[in-house]
């Protein structure tokens, strides 16, 4: 439970409480009873009230140029080209 609703519902109870004309021990049944009216209250703006959560952005549009071949649902036979020699890397000589 949140502490906004926590305080809420002790708000309520305390009204509760007044309205009754400030009887003692009777705090629990004051605190359940504002506990259902405010969680009552809380499903029914559930209920009513938008979610915005879940609906999706937009998709954004792209000037993509779509592809102007198909590629074929067989692999091409290539041959693997041969390793690229390397360059020799001269070293610098020592210092002393």
């Amino acid at each position: 439970m949140s502490v906004d609703v926590e305080q809420r519902i002790r708000d309520r109870a305390y009204a509760i409480w007044l309205e009754e004309g400030r009887p003692n021990g009777r705090d629990a049944d004051h605190w359940f009873q504002a506990e259902r009216a405010i969680l009552a209250e809380a499903a029914t703006v559930a209920d009513v009230a938008p979610v915005i959560a879940m609906v999706k952005a937009p998709r954004k549009t792209t000037n993509a140029k779509p592809r102007a071949f198909v590629k074929s649902a067989e692999p091409e036979q290539t041959t693997p080209e041969p390793p690229k020699a390397r360059k020799s890397r001269t070293r610098k000589p020592a210092s002393a």
